[in-house]
């Protein structure tokens, strides 16, 4: 084939986002691994290496905080939390299995969030759950002054995780791909505490948030505005409640959130190295870039 002859690697990255679908949901992405790996399979010069673009989701429920998630396949179903992070698990299961069984070098990268980027051009999704929290903020005149599990926060712009990508698939630094096998983690290694952030968003939005208030606080009053359904746009969170409940039950019973081990990943990484915590005035930028 034409594509097999002219393509050296494969870094797989498309995926429907969304934690509201269940697992069977995403049978038809799945479906396209396991074609994957049979194109690398019939490759008749080589096999093609696959770099797999996983989540941190597939640990979410991670047993002991206090002990750093290991760079290595973990195919535990139950410490997978939404059908989103079991189907990016069973894709990874089935990767693992392929890299055993037929030599298909594999690489997986558990990605943390991903945020907006440094640059002026795009914007973080405003439908995602930071995001939607601020927009929601700004229509209840409340703020959190918490986020749970999310208040350590490990986000990375979108340039420095692409970037970490390519370097530990051996694109940015050419290596042997039997020696770039297996997992890395790319998220950033020193994470910002959201209330170093508050007072960004508050001289931002000035009087727009009249506020800060606990996380437990902002959910209720959050649960409170589903009664007017035609304020979906405007209060975009309602449709994460859940997702925003969890991370307030986990900090409840003690979780501070899972954290993820990078000694494997750093030394392949020269963008993880270089990465530097969010900012305020990177807070600011993407509250400039939303137009909320």
């Amino acid at each position: 084939m034409r594509l097999a002859d002219e393509i050296d690697r494969v870094i797989h990255n498309a995926w429907s986002v969304n934690v509201n679908m269940s697992v069977s949901s995403f049978e038809p992405q799945i479906r396209r691994v396991r074609h994957l790996v049979d194109f690398s399979e019939k490759e008749t010069r080589k096999v093609v290496p696959i770099t797999f673009i996983s989540t941190v989701g597939t640990v979410e429920k991670w047993p002991t905080p206090e002990v750093p998630v290991p760079e290595k396949a973990l195919p535990d179903w139950s410490l997978a939390l939404f059908g989103y992070d079991q189907s990016k698990l069973a894709s990874s299961i089935i990767l693992d299995k392929a890299a055993t069984e037929s030599g298909v070098p594999i690489v997986t990268v558990r990605v943390g969030q991903i945020a907006g980027p440094r640059g002026k051009k795009g914007k973080w999704n405003p439908q995602e759950w930071l995001p939607s929290l601020a927009c929601s903020s700004l229509y209840l005149g409340l703020l959190p002054d918490s986020l749970g599990t999310f208040d350590n926060i490990g986000w990375a712009p979108v340039e420095d995780i692409a970037s970490m990508v390519l370097d530990v698939s051996g694109v940015t630094c050419p290596r042997p791909a039997e020696e770039v096998t297996g997992y890395f983690h790319a998220l950033i290694p020193k994470p910002t505490d959201w209330s170093s952030l508050i007072p960004t968003l508050r001289d931002f939005y000035v009087d727009r948030i009249q506020k800060v208030v606990s996380f437990k606080e902002w959910i209720c009053a959050l649960e409170k505005s589903q009664v007017n359904s035609l304020s979906i746009d405007k209060n975009p969170a309602v449709k994460l409640l859940d997702t925003y409940r969890l991370a307030a039950e986990g900090a409840k019973m003690g979780s501070k959130g899972i954290t993820m081990s990078t000694t494997r990943t750093e030394p392949y990484s020269l963008a993880m190295r270089q990465a530097e915590a969010v900012s305020p005035e990177l807070m600011k930028h993407w509250c400039e870039q939303w137009q909320f």
